[in-house]
């Protein structure tokens, strides 16, 4: 092993965490406890599992009518939480509003517990789903 590739004992070598990064569009806007993770841990992803979750969901939409786009938290938001839908969202009057969701970002804080009980509290984007579907489509994609 090169002095340069991060290896601990709890973390199995495997893709670069730049394959792992990367959220594909059948990833939830956030995720929920319990959930299997591949974690960030001193440079490499980890098995791990959502322990606990501050949910904060940023939507950014554009408003129907006179097509103003704003960013709102997701609790402002009826409707489904995904790019393209149609929701109704609460404008800075305090009015429903018919919009659509630009884009979303998970700003939550999970802390997740690895496979040898030691917990960590970390942002989305030290997280990525953990699946053989998800790191298959991966592994094709940068092969």
């Amino acid at each position: 092993m090169s002095p340069l590739t991060p290896f601990h004992s709890r973390c199995p070598p495997s893709l670069p965490p730049s394959f792992l990064s990367v959220q594909t569009p059948e990833e939830p806007p956030y995720l929920t406890v319990g959930t299997d993770v591949s974690a960030k841990y001193r440079g490499a992803f980890c098995e791990a599992k959502i322990k606990t979750a501050k949910r904060l969901v940023k939507a950014k939409v554009t408003f129907k009518p006179d097509l103003t786009t704003v960013e709102v938290h997701d609790d402002s938001i009826q409707g489904p939480l995904k790019v393209g839908a149609v929701v109704e969202v609460k404008n800075p009057d305090g009015v429903y509003q018919e919009a659509s969701i630009n884009k979303l970002t998970d700003c939550s804080i999970y802390t997740v517990v690895f496979d040898d009980g030691d917990e960590k509290t970390l942002r989305r984007s030290s997280l990525c789903l953990k699946g053989a579907r998800h790191f298959g489509a991966l592994w094709e994609t940068h092969t």
